[in-house]
């Protein structure tokens, strides 16, 4: 979480500069063609790897370096610790794709796989934040 309070009109305003940052970052960034596994940089298809598997882990990684390289030059500790936030997503997201893609092998393994999608789906781990905070923490 944001270390300072959610309702500070500093954080507010510079939650505001940040998504402007992170959405102008984001919009520029070119298609990710490569990807970091286990310190092996991997071009998206190289070694015959399932493209549709590692894209995921590509765009993440190339996210979070993208946010992270604008958080060093922003002077603004609360803006910055919005970016770095940010790239944090991606960061976990990219390690989410790798053992995503660890069990889309084609060893069985995918009905796991899906299972644990459905189970995140049903108990509502997924990314659904269709709520809003601004009338207190009840959704």
């Amino acid at each position: 979480m944001i270390k300072k309070h959610s309702d500070d009109p500093d954080v507010a305003h510079a939650a505001k500069q940040a998504l402007k940052l992170i959405q102008t970052i984001l919009a520029d960034l070119p298609k990710a063609s490569q990807f970091d596994y286990g310190g092996h940089d991997l071009k998206l298809g190289e070694y015959d790897v399932c493209v549709q598997c590692t894209t995921p882990i590509a765009e993440a990684q190339a996210a979070q370096k993208a946010l992270l390289a604008e958080a060093q030059k922003v002077a603004d500790e609360t803006i910055k610790e919005h970016l770095q936030l940010a790239a944090e997503l991606f960061r976990v997201e990219a390690e989410a794709a790798v053992v995503r893609a660890e069990f889309h092998n084609g060893h069985n393994t995918e009905n796991i796989l899906n299972q644990l999608l459905a189970f995140q789906y049903v108990r509502g781990i997924n990314e659904a934040y269709e709520h809003s905070h601004h009338k207190g923490t009840e959704s």
